[in-house]
């Protein structure tokens, strides 16, 4: 109004800029014209220009949909900008993607869902075709004044700033990289060097990530002063009063370099002499299959000794880049580790709790790293475990790279393997599910006995397999079954064709350990480490 009253009589010279003459409707409605000319001169910048809509218009959405509570669906979105840019050429419109000023327009006006577009929309063409002479006298000062007011929320503050420094230090210097070259250079070279840094950034962060071997500790819970049990409800004790036997404790796994930041002075035991534990960190994957794998073979070789130094059965099996050691050098070698007490490679258990996927290539390498090892621990073979698989294409990968059973080990001596199984209860003895799995499991049970002894008497080998009575080997009497009531079912987590597939580290641990010491390979009189977990 005020605009109006100063220069309704100076229309052609006004006191301060106004907006001015406002076309009519829509002027250039009709198929857009292209010719080279054109092309050429937005060519150059469309990279920039489709990396800024795409950008600009998730981080609105996403912005607002925080700050008003709702989700959005970034292909969605993508597919109505795409719609929009196909059209608007139509009506003479420009490219188009979110706005920060107009979303933040709306957001201080109240708008809270999509359907304000249909009005912005209705309001826009009655505005065109009715309004436009009424639109001459707003003065530009006013409609800067309402874009700036309503974009002072989305300016990053210091405090902020400071927030994402303790988050992630490596992406703010970004940001400022990104500001700086944007204020002395161009938008668009700013949007290329913060894209360029960040993917160089994601990239080395997927190629270094290397896996941790993990270490054993005994922990309890503890509510104030006292220790619980599986039931915070039960106490167990005060706290500096419990002991090792405790049945409240239970074992837990983390790194031994404390990587996660845990406390350093938790001391963190080996798992078992010759026993080691690795998880992955960064998945399982081309890019950084072949540093985790390094990693992990460099941490055996320096922490294990080979089993046989005699071990290549010819002079030409041993690689060329090994001279091997002469008479004097190996009695040095074998003096040395028995004072350094290296124990020999038994079990490498992997959990894959952060591994989503894995392709071919990591596959095969994991492949060829169980061959290496399989030769470091000559004339044995290493025990693989997997445990924790998350992804079932993951598990048939494995399965289709021979993990997950044991492998013959080509000698003339047969391995006992103690295969220890996770199994869940479903349910009475009475139950469907319960016949119906006991019926299962006795013709697999039985057909694996057949398989066994035909191999058995085709090889000449005896004492492979022995028959087990139930009954015996439970220690459990007939009338003692009597007394104890009903039997509860339950059915194997993992298939009983992969014993070496295990739900968690504990059950994996245990495994290893019994086989290792039922093949003989635990030292003498030596005292297995408690792996009870409750």
């Amino acid at each position: 109004m005020i605009s109006w009253l100063v220069n309704m009589n100076r229309r052609s010279n006004p006191m301060f800029k106004i907006l001015g003459e406002v076309p009519r409707g829509f002027q250039d409605v009709g198929t857009p014209k292209i010719d080279t000319d054109l092309i050429s001169a937005f060519l150059p910048f469309l990279p920039a220009s489709v990396i800024v809509l795409v950008i600009e218009h998730v981080a609105i959405s996403k912005s607002f949909g925080r700050v008003n509570n709702y989700t959005i669906n970034p292909s969605q979105e993508f597919v109505a900008i795409g719609v929009t840019n196909v059209i608007a050429p139509f009506l003479g419109g420009y490219p188009s993607t979110g706005s920060f000023s107009r979303t933040a327009i709306k957001s201080k006006a109240g708008v809270r869902t999509p359907f304000a577009g249909v009005i912005t929309g209705l309001i826009v063409l009655l505005a065109i075709y009715a309004l436009t002479a009424v639109f001459f006298y707003i003065p530009s000062a006013s409609l800067a004044a309402v874009i700036i007011h309503a974009m002072g929320d989305l300016i990053t503050l210091p405090n902020t700033v400071y927030q994402f420094w303790r988050v992630s230090p490596l992406e703010v210097v970004i940001f400022f990289v990104g500001v700086f070259v944007t204020v002395f250079s161009s938008i668009e070279n700013g949007i290329y060097a913060t894209v360029c840094i960040s993917a160089v950034l994601l990239l080395w962060r997927i190629l270094r990530g290397q896996g941790n071997f993990l270490g054993k500790v005994k922990v309890h819970s503890v509510v104030g002063d006292h220790v619980i049990g599986e039931d915070h409800r039960q106490m167990v004790g005060e706290y500096g009063t419990f002991n090792a036997g405790d049945n409240a404790a239970r074992n837990v796994f983390l790194p031994i370099d404390h990587a996660d930041g845990s406390n350093p002075e938790v001391s963190l035991d080996s798992p078992y002499p010759g026993i080691f534990i690795y998880r992955f960190s960064e998945g399982f994957n081309y890019p950084n299959a072949s540093h985790s794998l390094e990693y992990l073979t460099d941490y055996i070789f320096e922490r294990t000794r080979r089993t046989n130094l005699e071990a290549y059965g010819r002079l030409g099996d041993r690689p060329w880049n090994d001279p091997g050691p002469s008479r004097k050098a190996k009695k040095a070698a074998a003096q040395r580790e028995a004072e350094e007490n290296k124990p020999t490679l038994k079990a490498i258990i992997l959990d894959f709790s952060s591994v989503n996927n894995v392709d071919l290539t990591s596959i095969q390498q994991l492949i060829d790293v169980r061959n290496q090892l399989d030769r470091y621990a000559a004339p044995d073979t290493v025990n693989w475990r997997i445990a924790c698989i998350n992804n079932r294409w993951t598990k048939r990968a494995l399965v289709a790279a021979s993990f997950g059973y044991p492998s013959d080990s080509g000698d003339s001596l047969q391995h006992r393997w103690k295969n220890i199984f996770s199994v869940a209860e479903i349910g009475g003895a009475e139950s469907a599910a319960a016949v119906a799995e006991q019926e299962a499991n006795e013709k697999e049970l039985s057909s694996h006995a057949k398989t066994a002894r035909s191999a058995d008497e085709e090889t000449g080998k005896s004492g492979a397999y022995e028959d087990i009575d139930p009954v015996s080997s439970s220690g459990m009497h007939q009338e003692q079954r009597k007394q104890a009531g009903p039997r509860r079912r339950g059915v194997v987590v993992h298939g009983l064709n992969r014993p070496l597939f295990h739900v968690d580290l504990t059950s994996a641990l245990q495994s290893a350990i019994a086989n290792s010491e039922g093949r003989g390979e635990a030292a003498p009189g030596s005292k297995s480490p408690d792996t009870s977990s409750d």
